[in-house]
């Protein structure tokens, strides 16, 4: 890791700049060192000819770069526990030193020791279903138990869940790929569990503490996702969405994609099926993705949960299976009465079958096998 501040601090600065592309970013890095680049951007000095910008990109980064302390952003690094790693160094992850779109600058924040395990991408929707968060997380406990790590982005719903999932279990361990500084939880609501993968997993991100969120950076992001995974996992997929970026980054890889089977009703798992469509290998239990790696699943004893008592029980949450369903769908559907659906309703949603959510009744188990 680089140690020297000045060299964090220029660094910093670089990455963040609105107008610095990752490429060119990575360009001016493989020719100029990072203090000398940056004063050559404040004080418009000429690059190398090769990595020179048009004029108007130049100006741009000229007074971004002013309006920010290079001291105060290695200071701010320092604050929150952040290491700095570029190409060349000893610490980059090998797992992207190869790659063709390697990032130029890393910053990273806890046990970068994580990197070196076996990982596996597992990434979706962020509108994903009560059953497809508990896929994640049962499919992210599951490969924490066999110890491979599990690299997501930390966005709400699928990579969320599939995070929680390897808390709650373990010796594998998680890799949060961030679109923002390595000291902003997005979603906000995701504050503790940044802070708890801070503690024994690692966080990294190409932009420096303090960089807020922008729409263009999740894309990039992903690449990185698919550059850190052994194999990639989609659980849910709307017909388009980052996932399927990601999927296709995996595939530019040569990375093993494989997508979790679901109904094709339900428009949360179509960009999923037609992956599946397309060649992605099937994931019907976790064992599957265990095979890929040539990994022997650890014995398990799968947690015992009340099956639903009734047959209506039983063809209300089959229903569900299909998408979310509201009361009175169900009643309309089963022809049972208010009554009767009502109460096998209130039993499921007791039992952590179904979750009422507003209004709507949807599966809130994962559709592995336990």
């Amino acid at each position: 890791m680089i140690s020297d501040p000045e060299v964090i601090g220029a660094l910093a600065v670089l990455a963040g700049l609105r107008s610095m592309s990752r490429r060119r970013l990575a360009m001016i890095l493989a020719v100029h060192d990072p203090i000398e680049a940056l004063e050559s951007l404040r004080l418009g000095r000429p690059l190398v000819p090769a990595v020179e910008p048009r004029a108007d990109v130049r100006e741009r980064l000229r007074v971004q770069s002013l309006a920010v302390s290079a001291s105060r952003r290695a200071a701010r690094c320092a604050e929150v526990g952040v290491s700095v790693t570029v190409p060349g160094d000893g610490d980059y992850p090998p797992a992207l030193i190869d790659d063709p779109e390697r990032p130029a600058v890393l910053f990273l924040r806890g046990d970068r020791a994580v990197l070196a395990d076996r990982r596996v991408g597992v990434v979706g929707t962020r509108n994903a279903t009560a059953a497809g968060r508990a896929t994640a997380a049962d499919l992210g406990a599951r490969l924490a138990e066999a110890g491979v790590s599990v690299v997501s982005g930390l966005a709400r719903g699928i990579d969320t869940a599939s995070h929680r999932g390897v808390l709650a279990s373990g010796p594998g361990r998680a890799v949060a790929v961030l679109g923002n500084g390595p000291d902003l939880a997005y979603p906000r609501s995701n504050r503790d569990l940044l802070d708890r993968l801070v503690e024994q997993h690692v966080v990294l991100s190409e932009w420096p503490p303090g960089t807020p969120p922008e729409a263009f950076h999740f894309p990039l992001r992903n690449r990185v996702i698919a550059a850190l995974s052994e194999v990639l996992v989609v659980v849910e997929s709307r017909a388009s969405g980052g996932s399927l970026i990601t999927a296709r980054a995996a595939l530019e890889r040569g990375v093993e994609v494989m997508a979790v089977p679901g109904s094709p009703r339900s428009p949360a798992s179509e960009g999923a099926n037609h992956l599946l469509r397309d060649g992605a290998a099937p994931v019907t239990s976790v064992n599957d993705v265990l095979e890929v790696l040539s990994i022997t699943p650890p014995v398990r004893v799968a947690p015992a949960r009340r099956p639903p008592r009734s047959c209506l029980a039983i063809e209300l949450f089959e229903a569900c299976r299909d998408g979310p369903r509201s009361l009175d769908q169900l009643v309309s559907g089963s022809g049972a009465g208010v009554a009767p659906v009502a109460s096998a309703v209130a039993e499921l949603v007791r039992d952590g079958w179904l979750v009422d959510e507003a209004g709507w009744l949807e599966v809130a188990v994962s559709g592995l096998p336990p």
